[in-house]
């Protein structure tokens, strides 16, 4: 099953979900939105070591936090970035990078109308790294990393639903 398949009722799933569905609406608090990114930060922190330069997410992450509020921490973000070290990321790189270059892009203009900042979304070579996506999508053996990845962000959007 390719990871798509794989994960599409985990997908449907995030963006059903309280906090998913205001995200998408551009309905957050700067507060929420930190908190949010701050859950990426950590997650790419350990995937994008495997991954082309470009893709790194650090830089343009760090640079949205400093315009918003002092995030706060996710446990499940941490908990999950420190089970990903030494493992092979592709599931995982599969699902955070395919959600800023799809969802984020599209929810990019909304947020920014808030004052919240997406520099994460904006990739140097957008073509290559969609590229490596859609490579990426058909792959079997990463299926359930991707699946966990998809389950530790529904457990950040409680964290941050339910505070």
């Amino acid at each position: 099953m390719s990871l798509y398949d794989a994960t599409k009722d985990l997908h449907h799933a995030c963006e059903q979900h309280p906090f998913g569905a205001r995200m998408s609406q551009g309905n957050v608090t700067g507060q929420e939105w930190a908190d949010w990114l701050w859950s990426f930060k950590a997650l790419h922190s350990v995937v994008d070591l495997d991954l082309p330069a470009d893709f790194c997410r650090d830089d343009a992450l760090r640079a949205d936090l400093r315009a918003l509020p002092t995030p706060r921490p996710s446990a499940a973000a941490l908990q999950f970035a420190q089970q990903l070290v030494g493992q092979r990321t592709v599931g995982a790189a599969y699902v955070l990078h395919g959600a800023h270059c799809s969802g984020g892009r599209v929810m990019a203009p909304t947020l920014a109308k808030r004052g919240l900042p997406s520099a994460h979304t904006v990739y140097k070579d957008w073509k290559a790294v969609r590229g490596w996506l859609t490579e990426a999508r058909s792959s079997e053996e990463d299926a359930e990393l991707a699946r966990r990845t998809f389950g530790c962000l529904l457990t950040v959007m409680d964290e941050i639903a339910f505070r």
